[in-house]
């Protein structure tokens, strides 16, 4: 019995929130004297507290069971208990109730800008640094009103009993900590192209397409030349009027010529713009080299019209005269 009732009131705390879980098929796993029984009380029920909270919504559950005698009143009031209990330890170790506005707000407003304006200006440096190169502002006048602010939030939440005595003095003894830390942290720097390193891969372009070009053929012929097993070079070598040589200087100096944009655009540095060229240099000259691996189109040959394939094993024959079997017992 102290199985059903651990099962009972699993299912009661799972279904609260919805009437409709307590149908006959969910009911079904507490046995089929309890799935019938509390399948008719609690259709009525569902039907009376719909409006209500979810607890009394549960309490009225638990009373319609006690009065069709499935569980008992002493039983009732064990699993409002356990419930309670259960919801209890949540919220005290599994659930993080926010006090605390948030720090950027407070800090915002401190420094007289907006928080876009802020998280704007954030990137690369400290809140501590920008309360003190703003006029009339400082550090430690920030961190004065960021823990004024946080302490207000804190009595707030143990007025309404968001938390206890407990918790209030574990997030105040916490304050001068989080609040220092969050001042003087430098914000990273938003990334640039500099800072993340150019890709080559931008500057080099579209090869294949640009090989084709040089070639004057279609897609489709150079394509097939290179299933074949041909490089890009090969396959220049073998065109009338052009050659490896001028592929790959064709190559080069288009994306030599992107390089040398960015650098004029002010987005590359000479110095990344010479190491750019010396690996695009090399990267299309392999590109050129390259050789597709070879498809395997060779297909076993089909046996002629009106042939069987021979056998490549022989059946056994079997002797005219076979050795009597052993008589068994």
């Amino acid at each position: 019995m102290n199985a059903l009732h651990r099962k009972l009131a699993l299912g009661l705390a799972v279904g609260v929130g919805s009437i409709g879980i307590f149908s006959a098929a969910a009911l079904g796993a507490f046995g089929p004297e309890v799935s019938t029984n509390v399948g008719s009380t609690v259709a009525p029920i569902g039907s009376a507290v719909l409006g209500e909270d979810k607890q009394d919504r549960l309490k009225a559950i638990l009373d319609g069971l006690v009065q069709k005698g499935v569980i008992t009143q002493p039983q009732e009031d064990a699993i409002l208990a356990s419930i309670k209990d259960a919801a209890g330890n949540r919220e005290k170790h599994g659930k993080t109730v926010k006090v605390l506005r948030e720090f950027l707000a407070t800090s915002a407003q401190y420094l007289g800008i907006s928080e876009k304006d802020l998280r704007a200006k954030l990137p690369g440096t400290s809140l501590a640094a920008l309360a003190n190169a703003t006029a009339g502002k400082n550090r430690d006048g920030l961190v004065a009103a960021l823990n004024l602010e946080a302490r207000a939030d804190i009595e707030k939440a143990l007025a309404s009993k968001r938390i206890n005595e407990d918790q209030a003095k574990k997030l105040q003894g916490e304050l001068a900590g989080r609040i220092t830390t969050f001042v003087d942290r430098t914000w990273p720097a938003k990334p640039t192209a500099a800072s993340r390193g150019p890709h080559l891969k931008g500057f080099l372009g579209d090869l294949l397409q640009a090989g084709r070009s040089y070639l004057g053929l279609s897609m489709q012929d150079l394509t097939t030349q290179l299933r074949a097993g041909k490089s890009l070079g090969e396959i220049a070598d073998a065109t009338p009027g052009k050659s490896r040589a001028g592929l790959i200087s064709t190559l080069t100096t288009a994306a030599n010529t992107r390089i040398d944009q960015a650098v004029t655009n002010k987005s590359l540095t000479p110095d990344q713009a010479t190491t750019l060229k010396a690996k695009g240099g090399a990267e299309i000259t392999t590109f050129v080299d390259r050789k597709l691996p070879l498809r395997n189109s060779t297909k076993p040959a089909a046996p002629a019209t009106g042939t069987r394939p021979s056998p490549t094993t022989t059946t056994p024959t079997t002797p005219a005269n076979p050795a009597p079997r052993e008589e068994r017992d």
